[in-house]
């Protein structure tokens, strides 16, 4: 096989090395704010909670104020009783209090009403606290994983990124711009195989004397169609029986 063709096939793959170590790195900023979003919607119940829970508190004192209040209310208008000099005022006096009464009551219900929503959402509080210790927990492992994993594949990323620079020393430089070409136009692949005489790219149907070419390997041939660096890969008897199997490229 031609040297530079041989070079080019090596330098496919450590490419394709790179392509997968990105997408990895790409991936990993997106699965950690995932798991975050998981932490942050249980953190974000448990605030809700606690504002509902001082909502409660709040309006309970306020109503224990109210009652208050008319109590006082109340007491100043009964001392009125000892002034009333007719029937009439001592019967309004009397309204009055009733009044103030059915006012007293309403903010006590109001009140207990509040109380026993509040004893049940409190209750609810501690299930939502230990959820979010253990989502936190479990985020924190999470991330850290994926640090170490994102620091792991950089590393190997850089090695990989060594052995391509080695390559490139090795291939004429008018041969890499035209293989940085073919790579770009189609999608990472530059260098494919030929099997039943046909470009393993576009899947087009070669020339007899073009395959023929690419069999003795001396030339590097680039297919016609799609303008990928053609080479030539002896099938083995498993390949020959089996059917082609074709994916778009």
């Amino acid at each position: 096989m031609n040297n530079q063709l041989q070079k080019l096939i090596e330098l496919q793959a450590i490419d394709r090395e790179i392509l997968e170590f990105d997408r990895i790195l790409a991936s990993v900023p997106g699965q950690i704010k995932s798991g975050q979003a998981d932490m942050d919607a249980i953190a974000k119940e448990l605030e809700q909670a606690k504002e509902v829970i001082a909502g409660m508190k709040k309006s309970s004192k306020q109503l224990e104020a109210d009652v208050q209040l008319e109590n006082d209310h109340m007491a100043k208008i009964k001392t009125k009783l000892t002034a009333v000099k007719t029937n009439k005022e001592y019967t309004a006096i009397l309204t009055e209090v009733e009044s103030v009464k059915e006012k007293v009551t309403a903010f006590e219900d109001k009140e207990l009403e509040i109380m026993e929503s509040l004893e049940e959402k409190a209750g609810e509080l501690p299930a939502i606290e230990s959820r979010f210790k253990e989502e936190e927990i479990n985020f924190k492992e999470y991330k850290a994983k994926k640090e170490v994993e994102y620091e792991r594949v950089q590393g190997e990323r850089e090695v990989v990124k060594g052995r391509r620079l080695d390559i490139l020393d090795s291939i004429e430089p008018k041969r890499l711009e035209l293989y940085n070409k073919v790579l770009k136009r189609n999608d990472g692949v530059a260098v494919v195989a030929v099997r039943d005489s046909m470009c393993q790219g576009c899947f087009h149907r070669l020339r007899p004397q073009m395959v023929i070419d690419i069999k003795v390997g001396e030339e590097i041939v680039e297919c016609a169609h799609c303008y990928r660096f053609l080479y030539w890969v002896e099938e083995t008897e498993d390949q020959t029986s089996a059917p082609n199997q074709r994916t778009a490229g």
